[in-house]
């Protein structure tokens, strides 16, 4: 909601603020010796009570601040509500009203509420405070009628739309989301030209999870104020709500076309493009959104972390430099800086990125990548060593020091020495998912299926839905033994759950190609390949074109594949099973 109740919270006054209040509520002055203005103001000054002060109305009011200070609210309740009674005084009353809803005393807040409104029954803030304990008090009725009185107030001025907006965010905090629902479509329709009414009545529907009447009245507010962006926004969120992604995409791109200069839309429609994994889409998005705003860092951010994911890793460079200028205390872009450097086998840039981290927050990740890096680069004592001197704080760390270490000796095809790191962890921590799956690869590497299969069947016990894990396993059962039909309903379940995840689309196509499906095995394998280049992948594909007739077409795919990685073992084994 983008407009907020001020009976969230209860604040404490500075006890200079409390003298302030008591002296000018308490007066000794009698009303007929004040003195006369000689012209009258344009809204008179509303009229306080005359009342003495005594040392026991001052002692309540002191009371009822200090107890609350020291969140003793029974206490400062009852003392301000003594105050507010003794005086007659609106601004008590209101205290005390506001100390009670706080305090969720809403028996007392209700006395002191309703002298709040007699004292001054055209202050809205009274109206919307009485109108909150109703609700919690499950008075619904009554509620209505004094957010009515507040519509009717704001007719004055003309600000009915903001005071929709008001009750929205008083009837979003009611438990009751089906009350709350029907309240609002009521005092909807006694203004239902007020695009904010509609708006309120959206956001409503859409926490009551009703989303036929959040559609329907977010629709009747562009109608009636075409192109406001925050209603399009809540539209786009609740067609997201309904899983319909097709027409999602349109009413973003439908709106962008005719209003494109909404960034707000266009950096949500880019967060909606990546939580789909459409990673070239929404980094379109984002480039757009950087022509106007070429200092966002948060933009600068998401098209590094976005091209880091499609693999243009010159393109990462360059994002992630730029917000390191506009921000060169951001450790955390050094961390994404070597991180490109490593993807891009700059392996002594990256070491130099991960030495100049010097934030605390980002060290531990720092030296583990640093650890990691060293290894790469032939020295593995070396590696190994900096990653034992890193002192991990808590299990996670614990967690991420061993799959580094994992890491490193894996890439150095010391399976045995990785899997004992592995097995050591999970002494500590054996139902730790990650470290399972880890070792379950390893385990595949060893040969060894039988650990490789319980590991898996583990984690997915522990995660029903990992669609790693029934990946992982699925193409081992695909690639290693004659167990098709399971392979291919393992792989099949983790492609529902990431329908656009290469590797799992690359797994699919190998399980098709077991199977003798060539023609459907090339549809997933191309089309995993148009989603990320992956050098195993294109062995794969160009191993089902080789054994379809289509030689020439293999050939080139291994050949683009060993351009980008002329070392590949996975795709020069493949050319030399076929090609001696």
């Amino acid at each position: 909601m983008s407009q907020f109740s001020r009976f969230q919270g209860f604040r404490l006054l500075p006890l200079s603020a409390v003298f302030a209040l008591v002296v000018s509520a308490c007066s000794t002055t009698p009303v007929a010796e004040q003195p006369v203005a000689a012209e009258k103001p344009a809204e008179a000054a509303p009229v306080l009570p005359s009342v003495e002060l005594t040392p026991e109305v001052l002692y309540n009011v002191l009371l009822g601040e200090i107890a609350g200070r020291r969140g003793e609210y029974g206490l400062s309740v009852r003392a301000l509500s003594n105050a507010a009674r003794e005086t007659g005084d609106p601004r008590l009353a209101e205290r005390a009203t506001l100390a009670a809803i706080y305090a969720k005393r809403y028996a007392e807040a209700l006395d002191t509420g309703r002298m709040w409104v007699s004292l001054r029954p055209d202050d809205e803030d009274a109206r919307e405070a009485l109108a909150t304990v109703m609700l919690a008090l499950d008075r619904p009725d009554e509620a209505k009628e004094h957010f009515e009185k507040m519509l009717e107030l704001s007719k004055k001025d003309n600000r009915l739309g903001h005071t929709y907006l008001r009750i929205a965010a008083v009837l979003g905090r009611h438990e009751n989301r089906t009350d709350a629902l029907s309240l609002m479509t009521s005092l909807t329709r006694q203004n239902p030209g007020n695009a904010e009414a509609q708006f309120a009545l959206a956001h409503m529907g859409m926490r009551a999870g009703n989303l036929s009447i959040a559609s329907g009245a977010i629709d009747r507010a562009l109608i009636i104020r075409a192109g406001w962006e925050d209603a399009a926004l809540l539209k786009a969120r609740i067609l997201g709500a309904t899983n319909d992604h097709k027409r999602t995409i349109q009413f973003y791109e439908k709106y962008l076309s005719t209003y494109p200069e909404s960034s707000k839309m266009r950096m949500n429609y880019a967060r909606y493009l990546v939580d789909q994994k459409n990673w070239e889409g929404a980094r379109g998005q984002f480039k757009v959104v950087l022509e106007s705003s070429p200092e966002n860092i948060d933009v600068l951010y998401a098209l590094g972390l976005l091209s880091l994911q499609t693999e243009r890793l010159e393109d990462a460079d360059v994002y992630f430099r730029r917000a390191l200028d506009i921000n060169p205390a951001n450790d955390q872009m050094r961390i994404y800086l070597g991180q490109t450097a490593e993807r891009r086998e700059q392996l002594d840039v990256a070491v130099s990125w991960y030495k100049s981290v010097s934030n605390e927050k980002y060290l531990f990740e720092a030296r583990t990548r640093l650890g990691v890096v060293i290894a790469k680069q032939g020295d593995l004592a070396k590696g190994r060593e900096i990653l034992s001197n890193i002192k991990p704080v808590n299990d996670q760390e614990r967690v991420q020091l061993a799959l580094a270490e994992e890491q490193v000796l894996r890439d150095a095809k010391e399976y045995n020495a990785a899997l004992k790191v592995l097995s050591d962890a999970l002494k500590a921590l054996p139902k730790h998912k990650d470290l399972l799956y880890a070792r379950a690869l390893v385990a595949e590497k060893l040969n060894d299926l039988s650990l490789h299969e319980r590991d898996l069947r583990l984690v997915l016990k522990l995660d029903p839905q990992n669609a790693h894990a029934m990946n992982a396993l699925g193409y081992t059962l695909a690639d290693r033994t004659d167990r098709h039909q399971e392979a291919y309903a393992l792989i099949k379940h983790a492609l529902e759950l990431r329908p656009n995840d290469p590797f799992i689309l690359d797994s699919m196509g190998w399980v098709q190609y077991r199977l003798g499906n060539s023609a459907e095995a090339i549809r997933y394998l191309r089309r995993a390949l148009e989603i990320r280049f992956d050098a195993e992948i294109s062995a794969h594909l160009g191993e089902v074109l080789w054994v379809s007739g289509k030689e020439h077409q293999a050939e080139r795919v291994w050949a683009q594949a060993l351009k980008r990685e002329p070392d590949n073992e996975s795709v020069k084994n493949t050319i030399k099973k076929f090609k001696q």
